[in-house]
């Protein structure tokens, strides 16, 4: 009787035990897969792969204060306009490589996955905080996972972010009309930005800034180039103009970059016509577009009498003539064209 006793309470301790080991099995596999390390920081990669900035930047140790930036050694009037779902990159097949705590008690997580169709992976620092339910703990990153790309933007304001637009003049303060400028843009890492131009008047190649480094800075640059639709504006505004100007049946037309002086009298009106219009070539300057001094050619015809001896003799002639001007593209898209 007595040994049949000590038989079930051994029984009853073995499986107490056998629970006790899979419960503490099953808390150590929910403290790791559910509320680890490494799972915060898959939270952040996913809510990247799930096109949804406000939940990453939401997390704690991402978001950082003009202060914190100069901290991280970025620049602190970075502009948060790349912080949105609508100019993030593609970001796929994230796997966990390695999760290694320090002697300091941090954890260094290590991700692989594909960013815009390439491999890549990331390290990132994740300190714990206070103990969710009083069991697992919290975390967030020791190090924002936050990264500055350094775009130049040159000949224009506008520009493209992954297809988002956005202008120097409203993200960067001090670029305000400037021609070319320079913009710190924070961004996520990792991340993977397309800069680009593409206007009906204005095309620059595309160039890719890629973070896979936490609190980097990449340089990236998009040249704005006229397009073919931009010099045809031009061009048909100019001609429009030397038509205008050829209207004029007087020997200076008003406003105009030709004209002729004659010392006889003039026996009937002038009549211009445009023999060669000025080729247009727009071209950046160090403040604007412009069309350098161009050659054209007008051509008289007016009736002249002689001073001298009163015969009358017809002036038939083309009277060469440079043009140029200052092209500005207005808020509305339309040109604006000093000509002189």
């Amino acid at each position: 009787m007595r040994g049949a006793l000590v038989r079930a309470v051994v029984l009853w301790l073995c499986i107490a035990a056998l629970l006790t080991a899979a419960i503490l099995s099953a808390w150590s596999a929910v403290a790791r897969d559910v509320y680890g390390a490494g799972s915060f920081a898959r939270s952040y990669l996913q809510a990247l792969a799930a096109d949804d900035a406000a939940a990453a930047l939401a997390l704690p140790g991402v978001a950082l204060s003009s202060a914190e930036l100069e901290e991280a050694g970025l620049p602190a009037d970075s502009s948060d306009a790349l912080l949105r779902s609508e100019a993030l990159g593609t970001i796929e097949n994230v796997r966990l490589v390695s999760d290694v705590t320090t002697t300091a008690g941090t954890h260094e997580v290590t991700f692989s996955y594909r960013l815009a169709g390439q491999p890549h992976r990331t390290a990132f620092s994740i300190m714990s905080g206070e103990r969710t339910f009083g069991l697992f703990p919290s975390w967030r990153f020791e190090t924002s996972p936050l990264s500055v790309v350094r775009l130049t933007v040159a000949h224009t304001t506008g520009f493209l972010a992954n297809g988002f637009e956005l202008d120097s003049r409203r993200v960067a303060a001090g670029s305000e009309g400037a021609f070319t400028s320079t913009v710190p843009l924070l961004t996520f890492t990792p991340g993977s930005v397309d800069f680009s131009v593409d206007t009906p008047y204005l095309t620059a190649s595309v160039d890719t800034a890629t973070t896979t480094e936490v609190a980097s800075v990449v340089d990236a640059k998009v040249t704005a180039n006229a397009t073919p639709g931009f010099v045809s504006e031009v061009q048909m505004q100019v001609n429009e103009y030397l038509d205008g100007c050829a209207a004029q049946q007087v020997l200076q037309p008003t406003g105009c970059p030709f004209g002729m002086l004659i010392r006889d009298r003039v026996d009937d009106l002038p009549v211009w016509s445009i023999a060669s219009y000025p080729v247009v070539d727009v071209q950046p300057g160090d403040i604007g577009w412009q069309m350098p001094a161009t050659g054209g050619a007008a051509h008289i015809v007016v009736a002249v009498k002689s001073l001298f001896d009163g015969t009358v003799s017809t002036l038939d002639e083309d009277v060469p003539f440079t043009l140029s001007a200052f092209v500005t593209i207005r808020n509305d898209g339309s040109l604006y064209i000093d000509l002189r």
